[in-house]
């Protein structure tokens, strides 16, 4: 049956737009809540947000609450927790904590950005965590949502990752969305530094790499003596029409007083124009200047934009607030504002409602605000556009600064469709309120009409850019356009399909009643179709038709109430509207006996615990009892399980002992049951082997590291063709044994690797001031020692502090095979002598010297007095230096200048001291 029929007798239909009941319910301030549902807001008392800045709600197109978050926590629609819903990356105090976002071509999925608070405070303990975004699953928890965990706190790059202070401030507080001019995908963008960042959303996710526009303004973090970022405070907007975008930035400088007393007046209102085909941002006109701005929106026609600003006196301390209005028609926009309002209301969030209102949040600096305000006609320029403060009753909870944004585009005239399937009249209706006397509908397909709500048939399949274009008085509205998928139902089996069950899991297995998984009809009702599918279940075709939203179909693990009970399924193609109806009968058959089979595994960790291969079984099985070809054979831990055919155990299955049941199947019917018992044979734990040797030491025992008392158990089969527990072995090399244990059949592979110790290979010693380094050439371990072939050794190849002279280095590897050494020299001056003939330090000299570097090249030594005067020269290699006397006379005590020229060309001097 097609479902072109069935919409005969129903309207089925399921919105994937975006539309504005999605904003009917807004959760924010302290524990406030708004209900737009019936056009004017009444009070919600039942939200358990706290925060005094950003927050996000969403609802379905019904205007049924879904889920909200104050950027941080996510609460669903009966106000609990979600499930991973703890830990997102917003901030209490952001301006824009959060933002909520439809996924394109989903009625289940929903993107959460967030904005951190990037305020220097943060960076004493925690890292700014910047612009992130996090997807949630409403299919999940029981359709009340969860986060998912693969795509939560997903960072995105908004920022210039080789600016050291843009890396570790990240973001601004300010995020916006708009749809995409494609009809189908969103904007959504964040400012920060000079750039605007847009990264678009669509039915693949989120592209995390941003479209990037430079502004002429740089404004940088700038912080004030409470560590708060002033510079990152303000609202983002982009105008319904997606083609400007305003931006709030509380302050520009610090002042003269410097973070201690910070201009609170530097802030500005800057408009720039948005292009919602590419993300671009550009064209910035200043409309506000030497203000303190905060909140910002646009009218329902995108046609004014009112701001929010505080006025401090020169001491910073807050006087009252502004609500201006701008016409963005005007040729200077900056001089078209209207203060429409002076208030000693904190100028609080501005935020647009699916009434065409514009409510305003605020309170008095003593309290937090008990209502809110509202301009009710946003679109009427100066004071027509009626605003009234303090009048909208929150029932006795509490606003502070935030109000929750939403997708802007949301607030305009937009359109909606329905009946998708290939061959259905499809229909095209406005879903907003704007005014109009003419319209022009353009199909995608050569077609269009004028009607204000066409049907229009499509002759195949396809995507089609469908345009609505509205006038009002003569002057034409811009195009929106929508892409409209057209889909052919998914092809099924023709005639009825029988699900056969085995009649043999419950208490009375001959009355052809039994328990089945409907879902094992899904592949061959499809005709085992790749394509994604969704099948739902009914026992009647009027329960179907009357299902529109597939919310009460049976339970896919189902018990039938009498035999050959006839049902009926809903097989549509994922993401679409179109179904085609199956019709399966449910049969009940005597299954086969499987029989009872063993299967036994080897323990090699010693943990009761072996590695069974479940499709290796299968196939012997079905072999040994010599089943048709298109018989399948399945494992099950439980019997409930086998009997459905559900929650099948891996075919590689990790098992202690244990009974597994058997489902034999045959194109997804039941054939047979059975029982397989799992053995765990236990073996020894056996690891590899690393050996080494000195050379000496050839030849060597080696064995498979079975012990003695178990020896005579197992069998052993070497590479060497030996077949003993130990071997000997004459050179280095790889060995391996195979260890078996006849009576449970399990064999374990040993590898031994024999390794000669090398006998270390001296490369050189680096010599530096009184330190060296052994250079050795070779990748293994050695040990070193300094002047003393017993040690102590080290395992370092440095010493330090040497003293001057001849010395020793000692190396040997780490089995001590071998011990070689080599001599090295230390030289250096001495700081003083004491020619006094008590035989400690009677003369002055160089020591240290290497004398074989100048058998060609003799040495000498210049000792000069303070003035200059040559007193000794001599070769510190043939003397024994100098005695302190000149012309046989000793000198007076004093200090004494050397020089000393090596035939390298490096030069020594210094001086030392005589003393007595």
């Amino acid at each position: 049956m097609n479902a072109r029929i069935l919409r005969l007798i129903f309207v089925l239909h399921v919105s994937l737009v975006y539309s504005q009941k999605e904003s009917a319910n807004w959760y924010f301030g302290q524990f406030a809540g708004l209900d737009f549902n019936s056009g004017n807001p009444s009070p919600l008392l039942n939200g358990k947000l706290n925060t005094s800045e950003g927050c996000a709600s969403i609802s379905d197109v019904n205007g049924n609450l879904l889920f909200y978050t104050d950027g941080i926590t996510v609460w669903d629609r009966r106000h609990e927790v979600m499930p991973n819903g703890q830990g997102l990356l917003g901030h209490g105090s952001s301006t824009e904590s959060a933002l909520i976002i439809p996924k394109p071509g989903s009625n289940s999925r929903y993107y959460i950005f967030t904005v951190d608070k990037p305020s220097y405070y943060l960076t004493e303990g925690e890292s700014i965590d910047g612009v992130n975004y996090s997807e949630i699953d409403l299919s999940l928890n029981n359709n009340f949502g969860d986060v998912i965990t693969s795509v939560k706190n997903r960072h995105l790059i908004t920022y210039d990752s080789g600016n050291t202070l843009q890396k570790e401030y990240k973001s601004s507080e300010k995020i916006t969305a708009v749809s995409h001019k494609d009809g189908s995908s969103y904007w959504v963008t964040t400012q920060f530094w000079d750039k605007f960042y847009s990264f678009k959303i669509d039915v693949n996710g989120v592209d995390e790499t941003p479209v990037t526009s430079k502004v002429p303004l740089t404004v940088a973090p700038l912080f004030n003596d409470s560590g708060v970022n002033i510079s990152a405070i303000g609202y983002l907007k982009v105008s319904p029409n997606g083609k400007k975008i305003a931006i709030a930035h509380s302050s520009t400088i610090l002042g003269k007083g410097g973070p201690k007393q910070p201009k609170k007046q530097s802030g500005k209102v800057l408009l720039y124009d948005f292009d919602n085909a590419s993300g671009k941002v550009s064209n910035q006109v200043t409309i506000l200047s030497d203000a303190y701005p905060y909140g910002l929106e646009f009218s329902p026609n995108s046609k004014l934009l009112y701001v929010t600003d505080n006025f401090y006196n020169e001491n910073n301390v807050f006087i009252n607030s502004h609500l201006f209005q701008y016409n963005l028609e005007a040729n200077d926009i900056a001089t078209s504002k209207v203060e429409i309002s002076t208030s000693t209301n904190v100028a609080g969030a501005l935020q647009l409602a699916m009434n065409g209102k514009i409510y305003r949040a605020g309170f008095r600096i003593s309290k937090a605000g008990s209502s809110i305000s509202v301009i009710k006609d946003p679109n009427n320029l100066g004071t027509s556009c009626n605003y009234y403060e303090n009048t909208v009753s929150l029932g006795g909870k509490a606003s502070l600064l935030g109000l929750p944004p939403f997708v802007q585009s949301i607030f305009i005239y937009t359109f909606d469709y329905r009946h998708t399937c290939l061959g259905d009249q499809t229909s095209f209706y406005i879903t907003s309120e704007e005014p109009f006397d003419s319209v022009v509908w353009n199909f995608g397909d050569g077609y269009t009409s004028t009607d204000e709500n066409p049907y229009h048939v499509y002759t195949s399949p396809g995507t089609y850019s469908v345009s609505l274009t509205m006038s009002l008085n003569g002057i034409e509205s811009d195009p929106l356009i929508k892409q409209v998928i057209i889909s052919e139902p998914p092809n099924i089996i023709s005639g009825i399909y029988e699900l056969v069950q085995c009649d043999s899991y419950d208490s009375n297995p001959n009355d052809g009643i039994t328990t089945y998984n409907l879902q094992l009809a899904n592949a061959p009702i499809s005709l085992n179709t790749s394509e994604a599918i969704q099948v739902y279940y009914y026992r009647s075709i009027s329960d179907a038709v009357k299902d529109t939203l597939n919310t009460n179909p049976l339970n896919n693990i189902y018990r039938n109430q009498s035999q050959n009970e006839v049902l009926y399924a809903k097989v549509y193609k994922t993401n679409t509207e179109c179904f085609n109806m199956a019709t399966i009968r449910l049969k009940t058959t005597n299954p086969i006996d499987i029989g009872s089979h063993e299967l036994s595994a080897c323990d090699f960790d010693n943990v009761n615990m072996a590695n069974f291969d479940l499709e290796a079984e299968g196939n012997k099985i079905a072999t040994q009892l010599n089943l048709p070809s298109n018989v399948s054979i399945t494992f099950y831990d439980n019997k409930n399980d086998a009997a459905i055919g559900v929650n099948a155990v891996p075919s590689i299955y990790s098992s202690g002992p244990q009974t597994l049941f058997i489902r034999a199947e045959s194109d997804n019917a039941c054939y047979g049951d059975g029982i397989l018992n799992l053995n765990v044979k236990p073996f020894p734990q056996l690891s590899d082997q690393v050996i080494s040797v000195c050379q000496d030491d050839f030849p060597v025992t080696i064995n498979s590291g079975i012990s003695n008392a178990q020896v005579n158990f197992y069998r052993y089969s070497w590479n060497t063709g030996e077949t003993t527990n130990e071997i000997l072995v004459n050179q280095p090399g790889v060995y391996s044994v195979t260890v078996y244990d006849e009576t449970s059949i399990c064999e374990d592979v040993i590898t031994i690797d024999v390794k000669q110790n090398e006998i270390p290979d001296i490369q050189d010693i680096a010599i530096n001031g009184q330190s060296i380094q052994v250079l050795i050439n070779s990748e293994e371990t050695f040990l070193f020692a300094l002047d003393d072939v017993n040690g102590p050794y080290q395992e370092s190849n440095v010493f330090l502090n040497i003293n001057e002279g001849l010395h020793q280095v000692y190396i040997k590897d780490v089995n001590s095979c071998e011990t070689v050494f080599r001599d090295f020299y230390i030289f250096g001056f001495p700081k003083y002598f004491t020619p006094n003939n008590d035989g400690n330090n009677d003369t002055w000299n160089v020591y240290g010297l290497n004398p074989n570097q100048f058998v060609s090249n003799p040495l000498r030594i210049h000792i000069y007095d303070r003035y200059g005067k040559l007193i000794k020269s001599f070769n510190p290699l043939m003397s024994n230096g100098w005695n302190g006397t000149f012309n046989g006379v000793l000198l007076t005590p004093d200090d004494y200048w050397y020089f000393m020229k090596l035939p390298n060309g490096k030069v020594y001097r210094g001086h030392f001291t005589l003393k007595i």
